[in-house]
């Protein structure tokens, strides 16, 4: 076989070899998450009854607590009620952002908290406040700036109320955080979907 053949023929397999992968795939052009989940161990305080220095908020995509402000650089706030419980703030119940849109979803989640693999896609309330005993599970729904240039926008969480002291207004939780944007599984390692 002359060599200009030789070379048409192996150039003809690459191509059929290339294209065969790529068929070969679900979806060459599917998303991909980038970032492991994480978990995070937070202590914050109540909103009433604490000093303003202490945390009394959570950014989402981060799972880092902090102070309020005014300028709403948080997705959620904590308090507890007169009966012990947490109640959760969206940043809209709390203050008016000026950094643009916090779009913030809450849903209570059932089972237990290292069972629940993924958020589920419908029965989320946007900018309404959630009241949560200890030892329950909820969800959480940010869009954020963080997503700004991604196609999806939103970053998913799963928080769990270890207790919430109404005498020290201290609130312990334990959250697994999606850091993807758009992906709702809360499994070990980089999520899928």
């Amino acid at each position: 076989m002359p060599l200009s053949s030789l070379r048409r023929a192996t150039r003809l397999l690459a191509i059929l070899g290339f294209s065969g992968a790529v068929t070969a795939c679900d979806d060459p052009f599917q998303l991909q998450a980038r970032l492991p989940n994480f978990d995070r161990g937070l202590e914050v305080w109540a909103i009433s009854g604490s000093p303003a220095t202490l945390p009394s908020a959570l950014v989402v995509p981060t799972a880092t607590v902090s102070r309020l402000d005014v300028s709403g650089s948080f997705d959620i706030a904590f308090d507890i009620d007169a009966e012990g419980r947490v109640v959760v703030l969206p940043v809209s119940r709390v203050v008016q952002p000026i950094t643009g849109t916090r779009g913030v979803a809450l849903q209570r989640l059932s089972g237990i908290y290292n069972t629940i693999l993924e958020v589920p896609s419908k029965g989320w309330v946007d900018d309404s406040t959630l009241v949560v005993s200890p030892g329950e599970t909820f969800g959480v729904r940010s869009t954020s700036l963080y997503c700004q240039f991604e196609l999806r926008q939103q970053v998913y969480a799963k928080v769990f109320v270890e207790s919430a002291d109404p005498v020290t207004r201290k609130i312990v939780l334990l959250a697994r955080i999606n850091p993807n944007c758009g992906f709702r599984s809360l499994a070990d390692g980089v999520p899928e979907f």
